[in-house]
């Protein structure tokens, strides 16, 4: 979704919402649930049988979800601007990085240099926008990843640390043990 470019309009939208854990989120109305249900219900195994254009009728497809999904939240919020701010694009840019580079880059200055802005700037913008700080976000992937590792492979804790990106084995467990409370090993063990 975020390489389409309608998602910054949604983007903008739900950006105002994060740090904010009130569920449900918003309540769509029934008439526009039953309308985002049946666009939703083009995503179906028919597109298996597409070849030739099925990756752009998919893309198609996540754009008007997108756009509806932004309109709801749009009417949800009148207030709120469909344009989109600089600090949610950079924002939106970090998490995209972020996503693509948490195994190889464990430090805000890669991201900032790649945004072409400081690192004080990304700082600021990641806090205010989540309250946390960036190196939260780099921890939360590296902890989530090294997590779903350690249950579905039978990788050991060394090639762990390397795919993680980690210098060796003792960096990762010193890291596991500051973001979960046990070791690699024991969290496997459990």
């Amino acid at each position: 979704f975020d390489s389409l470019p309608d998602g910054q309009a949604l983007y903008n939208q739900v950006a105002r919402l994060l740090g904010n854990f009130r569920l449900p989120v918003f309540v769509l109305e029934q008439s526009r649930m039953e309308y985002l249900s049946q666009t939703l219900s083009l995503f179906s195994r028919q597109l298996e049988d597409l070849s030739l254009y099925r990756d752009g009728i998919i893309r198609h497809l996540c754009s008007f979800v997108l756009l509806q999904m932004a309109d709801a939240l749009c009417r949800e919020n009148l207030e709120s601007s469909v344009y989109v701010k600089r600090s949610s694009e950079i924002f939106r840019q970090f998490k995209k990085l972020l996503v693509q580079h948490y195994r190889q880059h464990h430090d805000i200055g890669f991201y900032a240099g790649c945004l072409n802005i400081s690192t004080t700037y990304l700082s600021r913008i990641v806090k205010n926008i989540t309250g946390h700080t960036v190196h939260f976000h780099i921890s939360e992937l590296l902890c989530t990843e090294a997590k779903r590792l350690l249950d579905t492979t039978d990788m050991g804790i060394k090639e762990i640390a390397d795919e993680l990106g980690f210098s060796d084995q003792s960096v990762f467990g010193k890291f596991f043990v500051k973001a979960t409370g046990v070791s690699p090993l024991k969290y496997r063990k459990r």
